[in-house]
């Protein structure tokens, strides 16, 4: 309501009134005071539960989180909660003892899922569950020892009030882990952060593979794996921006792989339409009925990633392996996000810009934020959002996005295209 009418006004505001609040140093020490309170209890670390939140996006985060975890406790065991659908691309990750996929409910847990948690952590004793979910109540894990997400959101909040600080909210959940043990295991600092990480079955791998060569296209032809979907609306490209980039991202001469729409459904259908026929001529559908394992799998064969804040991002930005071999695949794409209303620095990636985290790719990565009038930090909560008008993604630059891509793509030449195929076979 209040960007609504006052939208400069009210977004400084908003800005200066919650980062003080929810981002000051005394409040940072409190909640920071609480949960090594509650390490300090903990007699022996044998054994972990670590409880992610229930979208895509914060099962890739959490990982880096249990990553930590495992290089400070090599020999305990970690048991680790995610949504069902993300099975596909967690399981098989060497830090993980038990992998539980359990989540059925987004954004918010059902009270069947609410049940199963309860009952897996009754039926062990785990010396310490870390709770990385806003909406599951600590109290469901009984009189355990409980740490939750609190010291990290804090910790956001106040980094975003400082530009120069890295705030990516991976970075920042393998931190989150290696300072609550700080002070009681001095060994925990020895190893850099290099990057989320999601492992890959060789079925998916093989079925992505075999998508792009039913294609009738050149392999030695560039690619763009376009994403147009996002969980809100203040942060999915708005439909007239998708258009004109598809539409001038044609005259690459590339093939573009346009994702479905499964929270907007049917975009890709409604893109397809809007463009003339010589546009469409080449940009190819990835069916919804794709699984998420094998468009991690296609993003990975792709020369430029681009999309908004949600959840594939995160997938395009992590290291991807192959479960069955635990060889590295390409790692090569490119990734270009574009940012609406969320906080660019704690959602996005940047292998240049001052505060940004770079995707763990051996390729660049760059985050193109709007000049929106309005943007504050209590946008991290896009689910909240009730503005009438999306003034999120006002004064884009997308010249700024064809310039680079096209860039890109001409300085990967055909060297990435000569390796987009036969992964398995390397």
């Amino acid at each position: 309501m209040v960007t609504d009418l006052f939208p400069i006004a009210g977004g400084r505001f908003l800005d200066t009134t919650f980062k003080n609040l929810l981002g000051n140093r005394i409040l940072l020490g409190s909640v920071s005071r609480s949960a090594r309170d509650v390490v300090r209890r903990v007699e022996e670390f044998r054994s972990f539960l670590f409880v992610s939140d229930l979208n895509i996006g914060d099962a890739v985060v959490a990982s880096s989180a249990v990553r930590a975890l495992r290089e400070i406790f090599p020999e305990a065991e970690i048991d680790f909660v995610i949504k069902k659908s993300t099975r596909c691309f967690v399981e098989g990750n060497p830090d993980v003892s038990n992998l539980f996929p359990i989540y059925e409910g987004a954004p918010f847990p059902t009270d069947d899922d609410l049940v199963r948690l309860s009952r897996l952590s009754a039926a062990k004793e785990y010396d310490l569950v870390i709770n990385f979910s806003p909406m599951i109540d600590d109290r469901i894990f009984g009189a355990r020892n409980v740490v939750n997400y609190q010291m990290m959101a804090v910790q956001l909040v106040r980094n975003e009030k400082f530009p120069e600080s890295v705030n990516n909210i991976s970075f920042q959940s393998y931190n989150f882990v290696k300072k609550m043990f700080r002070d009681f295991l001095p060994s925990v600092n020895g190893k850099k952060f290099g990057g989320a990480r999601i492992y890959l079955s060789d079925d998916a791998i093989r079925e992505a593979e075999s998508f792009l060569s039913s294609l009738d296209i050149s392999k030695d032809r560039p690619s763009i794996l376009f994403n147009p979907d996002a969980s809100a609306r203040f942060t999915r490209i708005p439909f007239d921006v998708q258009r004109d980039l598809l539409r001038r991202f044609s005259s690459f001469q590339c093939t573009i792989l346009l994702g479905s729409g499964h929270v907007e459904r049917n975009i890709e259908h409604e893109l397809m339409y809007s463009l003339s026929p010589d546009v469409r001529r080449g940009i190819f559908i990835i069916p919804r009925s794709v699984n998420i394992d094998v468009y991690a799998a296609l993003i990975d064969l792709a020369d430029i990633y681009i999309g908004g804040d949600t959840g594939p991002l995160h997938l395009a930005a992590a290291r991807k392996f192959s479960r069955d071999s635990g060889t590295s695949l390409r790692n090569r794409t490119a990734i270009f996000s574009v940012f609406g209303g969320t906080p660019p620095r704690i959602y996005g990636y940047d292998s240049k810009a001052p505060g940004f985290f770079p995707a763990n790719q051996d390729a660049p990565s760059k985050t193109f934020v709007a000049a929106s009038p309005c943007r504050n930090i209590t946008c991290i909560n896009k689910m909240a959002k009730t503005c009438r008008e999306v003034r999120c993604f006002d004064n884009l630059n997308t010249d700024e996005i064809i310039s680079l891509a096209a860039r890109h793509l001409e300085s990967a030449g055909l060297s990435y295209a000569r390796e987009r195929y036969s992964i398995l076979t390397k």
